[in-house]
């Protein structure tokens, strides 16, 4: 505990005489403190471009606050340079553009001077979360004046070089695992298709045909379904998270923000979720009514409210990614009635929608095939966190 402590103090120290934590042994220098203006050969607001321009024949890239926004035949920048979000709630974002571009004034473009790195100031801006500077809640912005007067503590050019050349092989890293898990997806929905269309069919175990597929409805398939508790919930953690509509994605479920249920409130444990079990989202938007997603414990336990309904079929998988189809989820939104902003499948329509379903033997070949594709897909997602999580840890080291 003593040694922890004293490492807690090293680090404070070496902070405060402006040593990073984390450095390559060929540097020694302390960093110098210096103002973001001071160090930029370039820092000022994009140029006004009209829309109609925007989209004409040409060889240049306009870009805004948030990325690409169309092309033109005019540029108003060459080289290497950092884009800044002046507005909105990507306010404060960081991107990078190469060679001859167009501006617009909804972004601000920084580029370092020649006794500085334009890559490792992209990395260290980003790192600051400028977005923190913005300034009114409605809308929020950035002063150019004020993110010119910003403090930072900078090393030698070797030494920036040297970071952003390291940093940059991280993010190197992570765009070819997002590459990686964009084909997976893609693919997925490739095959989907195919497989939902009976383009592509599977065989059994002698290698015969299966049988034809057939029409049904749900209600001559399920074999139980009903609608969740009417829970309070809370944002304070309890331990009995609370599975809303919000919760259900196209298959999966999104863990990205959870409620709870009251420890007071009594339950029933019918409305406590298991592994497999299938939710239907009954209530929603127009556009969202109607997902489906399967639960497969991403919590250790949890329940579902009265605007989810639990649907038990003879394999579950299947019927997760045969509803989740495109044909699957046309079929659904049929039945969906109401306004944009609130709509609903009630169950007697639910009941109604026909769909094309082969034989169990078959359901199961698809639901592994898919189900294989899905965990490559999280292992790469997951790898793709690890992999974020690791820089982070880099960046609170390497910069002062």
């Amino acid at each position: 505990m003593n040694n922890l402590f004293k490492m807690s103090e090293e680090v404070i120290e070496k902070k405060k005489r402006f040593i990073p934590e984390l450095r390559f042994q060929e540097f020694q220098e302390k960093w110098r403190e210096v103002r973001l203006g001071k160090i930029c050969s370039n820092f000022k607001s994009g140029t006004n471009i009209t829309s109609k321009n925007i989209f004409e024949e040409g060889p240049y890239p306009v870009y805004g606050g948030n990325g690409l926004r169309g092309y033109t035949n005019t540029f108003s920048h060459e080289g290497l340079f950092l884009l800044i979000g002046r507005q909105g709630a990507l306010c404060g974002n960081i991107n990078k553009v190469h060679g001859k571009n167009f501006i617009s004034e909804h972004a601000i473009a920084v580029q370092a001077d020649k006794e500085n790195d334009t890559e490792w100031l992209a990395q260290k801006l980003d790192y600051f979360d400028l977005n923190r500077l913005s300034e009114s809640s409605a809308q929020p912005g950035l002063a150019v004046s004020k993110l010119e007067r910003l403090k930072l503590k900078i090393p030698s050019l070797p030494e920036q070089q040297k970071i952003a050349s390291f940093l940059s092989a991280v993010d190197k890293k992570i765009q070819q695992l997002t590459r990686k898990k964009t084909l997976l997806e893609t693919y997925k929905k490739g095959v989907m298709q195919k497989l939902f269309s009976q383009e592509i069919r599977f065989k059994d175990e002698d290698g015969k045909d299966f049988p034809e597929w057939e029409e049904k409805s749900l209600k001559t398939l399920l074999i139980n379904y009903r609608l969740g508790g009417n829970y309070t919930n809370t944002d304070n953690v309890t331990a009995y998270p609370l599975i809303k509509m919000g919760n259900l994605g196209r298959g999966k479920i999104n863990l990205s923000k959870v409620e709870y249920i009251p420890v007071e409130e009594k339950l029933d444990e019918k409305d406590k979720l298991k592994y497999g079990d299938l939710l239907f989202n009954t209530r929603n938007t127009l556009e969202l009514v109607g997902k489906v997603s399967i639960w497969q414990n991403e919590l250790p336990i949890a329940y579902y409210n009265s605007n989810l309904m639990y649907l038990k079929f003879e394999n579950n998988f299947f019927m997760n990614y045969r509803m989740n189809s495109y044909e699957g989820i046309k079929a659904l939104k049929r039945f969906a009635t109401g306004t944009t902003s609130v709509a609903a499948i009630y169950t007697k329509d639910l009941l109604k929608v026909k769909l094309r379903i082969p034989s169990l033997r078959e359901q199961q070949k698809i639901a592994d095939f898919l189900s294989a594709i899905d965990k490559k897909t999280e292992a790469v997602s997951q790898q793709i966190e690890k992999t974020k999580t690791f820089k982070k840890g880099l960046l609170q080291q390497m910069f002062v």
